[in-house]
């Protein structure tokens, strides 16, 4: 059975790379070379005296022109790539090296980058192919005419790349990029691990072990996803259970343990086929992971505090992109980590994301890195408000509590004028009645 795991991350390696979208793209466009060309060979158009301004032409001013597009071509395929990579450098230097996977991503880039090599292609082909069309005395003047319509395309695509590149250098642009994927990642994964909870459950579970088994990772790297569907499917064959001790996200060394199961003894085949529901990897990636997206809005505002760099802006931004995140997660049921056979046999527990995880890992390295900087700490306060006023749950009203308690704490230990003062103590006054109400 192909692991559905791998096919997850295979397809996110090919959405994140420079190579499959513009082969695509040169496929299909060989393809309409080669359609074009046989209809220039085998139909009439040449002969309709309306079309005889394509058929009818001097051939070595066309291969004239075609020479002069491919090499005019090659030279914006190099200005192309030279611009790609000042803004990959550039956005890791400033926003850091995990943001290079969202550049990469884009398919914008992609698609600049394969019709301009296309376009070269295309016209390479053409040249060759006028000396076997200029003996009948015409050329194939619709493949020329496609050559003509992809140059004047390929002019108006230059324009929309270098739009598009400034854009996308854009702090703003970025994080709102960062967001958006954010939330698409978290939606996701809630709904691939609530699709794996039964509904109908009961309170049945395979009997266990006073001594589980231990079975100990094999590899060493990042965990990239668990293919939870099939470890239920092999612990219902073999009558078992399993709890799963590490999630997408960990870093796993070898010989730790990964899993505890009440069988007592497994053969070689089925440990194998258990540990084979593990895809590992040298980086962490957001297929099943929805702290990565958060972390990469953190990584962006930290840079954005440093030294270096001190664009309080920036951090400003990603606080709020953060507390939007929150509070809709406010609205969210997470899954309970708990997987059924068909029988509604309790197979399986395994770690899932919460939300005090998600909700800390947004705001503490923000708040530990920001004392010195009081925009950054009234932003996180004001967001804090916000999240008070969709708190739903003791967990939602706990993390506001407590990062409360550790911005307040950090902020008294700062030297702050009166008229400072007065704005942290107004927006603590604030947050303070939110929390009484809900006492």
């Amino acid at each position: 059975m192909i692991n559905s795991t791998q096919l997850l991350k295979t397809y996110d390696a090919v959405k994140t790379s420079f190579w499959f979208t513009p082969c695509l793209i040169l496929l299909g466009t060989l393809f309409t070379c080669a359609l074009l060309l046989s209809i220039d060979l085998y139909s009439d158009l040449h002969r309709a005296h309306w079309l005889h301004f394509l058929y009818h032409s001097d051939p070595d001013i066309i291969r004239s022109l075609l020479t002069t597009i491919a090499s005019s071509v090659m030279t914006v395929v190099s200005i192309t790539f030279s611009i790609t990579i000042v803004a990959l450098t550039n956005a890791s230097s400033q926003f850091g090296p995990r943001l290079i996977r969202n550049f990469m991503e884009d398919i914008s880039t992609q698609v600049v980058l394969g019709v301009f090599i296309s376009l070269f292609v295309y016209c390479l082909i053409l040249t060759r192919m006028t000396d076997n069309f200029a003996e009948p005395a015409f050329l194939p003047g619709l493949s020329i005419a496609g050559a003509a319509m992809m140059t004047l395309f390929g002019i108006l695509l230059l324009i929309y790349f270098i739009h598009h590149v400034a854009q996308n250098l854009q702090s703003d642009h970025i994080i709102d990029n960062v967001y958006s994927e954010l939330q698409n990642s978290i939606e996701k994964i809630f709904d691939q691990q609530k699709e794996k909870e039964s509904t109908t459950q009961d309170d049945h579970i395979a009997t266990k072990s006073a001594s589980p088994l231990l079975l100990k990772s094999p590899q060493c790297g990042y965990v990239q996803a668990i293919n939870y569907d099939q470890l239920t499917a092999l612990m219902s064959k073999l009558d078992g259970y399993l709890e799963v001790l590490v999630a997408p996200g960990d870093f796993v060394v070898y010989r730790k343990t990964s899993m505890r199961s009440t069988i007592k003894k497994l053969s070689t085949a089925d440990e194998k086929s258990l540990h084979d529901c593990f895809t590992f990897g040298s980086k962490r990636t957001p297929i099943q992971d929805p702290e990565f997206a958060v972390d990469q809005l953190v990584e962006i505002a930290l840079r954005a505090l440093s030294p270096g760099i001190n664009d309080p802006y920036s951090a400003i931004a990603c606080v709020d992109k953060l507390t939007a995140m929150i509070c809709d997660l406010t609205q969210e049921t997470f899954p309970q980590g708990t997987a059924f056979d068909r029988e509604g046999v309790k197979r399986m527990d395994y770690k899932v994301t919460s939300f005090e995880g998600l909700a800390n890992t947004a705001y503490d390295q923000i708040r530990q890195y920001s004392p010195n900087c009081l925009a950054v700490c009234l932003r996180q306060l004001e967001g804090l408000a916000c999240i008070a006023e969709q708190a739903r749950k003791p967990s939602h009203w706990a993390f506001v509590r407590h990062q409360k308690h550790m911005i307040e704490h950090g902020l008294k230990q700062q030297n702050f004028i009166d008229l400072d003062r007065e704005k942290i103590n107004s927006r603590l006054q604030h947050l303070n009645e939110l929390l009484q109400s809900d006492g």
